[in-house]
């Protein structure tokens, strides 16, 4: 159960340090619409997290 909630976690920190990465070279650089995508994108991980982690515990 923890190994598969420690994968989706790190699928969703790579997304949210490619997401930082780009939003960064951008003309304008790291807007607050960015922090704002990022932290959209961090609950959604530990919402996903905590969704595959309870699945796992209930069967």
């Amino acid at each position: 159960m923890i190994k598969w909630g420690l994968i989706t976690f790190g699928a969703g920190i790579i997304l949210i340090i490619i997401e930082i990465m780009v939003a960064k070279r951008k003309k304008e650089g790291f807007t607050p619409t960015d922090r704002q995508r990022v932290m959209g994108i961090f609950g959604v991980t530990v919402f996903a997290t905590a969704l595959v982690m309870g699945l796992i515990w209930m069967t």
